[in-house]
């Protein structure tokens, strides 16, 4: 059974992936496909890691600081998210908001594997870290299925397959 940390290290490189793709949109090009996909994974991520991985760190006295900054960001990013699915694509802004957001996600992603994955590692038993992971899984198909509910008109039409 794979442990947490091999399942957010397999949705960070899964969220870079979309990163890039939406970076690589060329000017006048549609990137609505890859913004969705990118609200659908990260919103699915995000959420299940809180639930699941955070939740169980806050009780961890030592990590409990860590889980509530790594929840802030999340917010942050989800702010961001929102932010640039209300924009209009022909908006000024709207790149200038993606560079931000795209530049926040990564850094949370380094910061996570860096800094909050060893501190964890030591804090966890195998046997905790594959529990967790197998919860996380669970928990993030169900927020897939219902991503939906979770946001706006973009969010929406990912849900839909749109």
């Amino acid at each position: 059974m794979a442990s947490i940390f091999e399942y957010l290290l397999g949705d960070h490189q899964r969220i870079r992936q979309t990163l890039a793709q939406l970076r690589a949109v060329v000017p006048g090009g549609d990137p609505q496909e890859h913004l969705h996909r990118l609200l659908r994974q990260y919103t699915a991520h995000a959420r299940a890691e809180e639930q699941v991985f955070y939740s169980y760190m806050i009780h961890a006295k030592s990590l409990q600081q860590r889980a509530l900054r790594g929840i802030e960001d999340h917010l942050r990013l989800e702010s961001l998210l929102r932010e640039i699915e209300r924009i209009p694509r022909d908006d000024p802004r709207w790149n200038t908001i993606l560079v931000s957001l795209c530049e926040a996600i990564e850094q949370h992603l380094r910061d996570e594997e860096r800094n909050l994955f060893s501190l964890a590692r030591s804090a966890l038993s195998d046997r905790e870290a594959a529990e967790l992971g197998a919860r996380f899984v669970v928990e993030r198909a169900r927020l897939r299925r219902d991503v939906g509910a979770l946001g706006g008109p973009a969010a929406r039409a990912a849900a839909a397959g749109r």
